[in-house]
């Protein structure tokens, strides 16, 4: 509950900022293999210097809302909790990157994400990723990806549609790890196929290199997360005073 309260702290200094997009959900250790737990007085545990923990936390600025994930490593970490977290890095590094002809539905895109999960049978309960409102619901419709039809939230993606990648995995009474970013939808190119979308992220905030497994990458994956790395500092270091900056900088190197 303190680290929610140090977040809100943080996130109250931001310009614009008008209050919480949803109740933060930030856990330790089982607590995150519950992917919607929230910290209460009662379920409240210090954060140990070992494994994970994971914050899901949003704002409402007047420039827009956010919903964003990430799991830390706050302590050292094993060598399966290394490799589930690289797969579901490599889940939404797949997202990110989709290519797609015009008149795809999140039905159609939740496989690019879920493809290195399900190649080992694993998987998450619930849906890759929803359409987040300006100053309105944080999990809003008709956009979405999963590969369930749910009426209402199978639409068309249409430029400017901004949606969550949120691959996780969550294993029972040991730890959970989702990362999320905020995606927006745009065309890409069009030849005689047709129309061709794409996707940019709108989050930039570091993966965690202490968890990840490059030998456990393609080299097409290592150089998404190098190319959004860079573009993590070349669009945040400009902020920070100059030790944050160095921080940021041994943060996104290149792997």
């Amino acid at each position: 509950m303190s680290a929610a309260a140090k977040m809100e702290e943080f996130r109250q200094m931001g310009e614009g900022y008008l209050g919480q997009s949803f109740a933060p959900i930030v856990s330790y250790g089982a607590h995150a293999a519950m992917c919607h737990y929230s910290p209460s007085a009662e379920s409240d545990i210090e954060i140990e210097p070992h494994g994970f923990a994971l914050a899901d936390t949003g704002g409402q600025y007047s420039q827009g809302t956010t919903d964003i994930t990430r799991t830390f490593a706050v302590g050292p970490l094993s060598y399966e909790q290394k490799h589930h977290y690289t797969l579901v890095l490599r889940s939404h590094l797949h997202l990110a990157a989709a290519r797609f002809l015009y008149g795809c539905t999140g039905t159609a895109l939740d496989y690019a994400c879920r493809a290195p999960l399900w190649d080992e049978a694993l998987d998450y309960n619930h849906g890759t990723g929803h359409g987040v409102g300006y100053l309105l619901n944080v999990h809003e419709g008709p956009n979405s990806f999963r590969y369930r039809v749910v009426p209402g939230h199978n639409a068309v993606f249409e430029e400017g549609m901004i949606t969550s990648n949120e691959p996780g995995l969550y294993l029972e009474g040991k730890y959970g790890i989702r990362i999320e970013n905020m995606i927006v939808c745009r065309k890409d190119v069009k030849n005689e196929y047709g129309q061709f979308m794409a996707f940019d992220n709108l989050t930039f905030v570091p993966y965690e290199p202490e968890a990840v497994l490059p030998e456990e990458m393609t080299a097409r994956e290592r150089a998404l997360y190098n190319a959004y790395m860079e573009e993590v500092y070349q669009k945040i270091s400009p902020y920070l005073p100059e030790q944050e900056k160095a921080w940021l900088r041994k943060e996104t190197a290149a792997i």
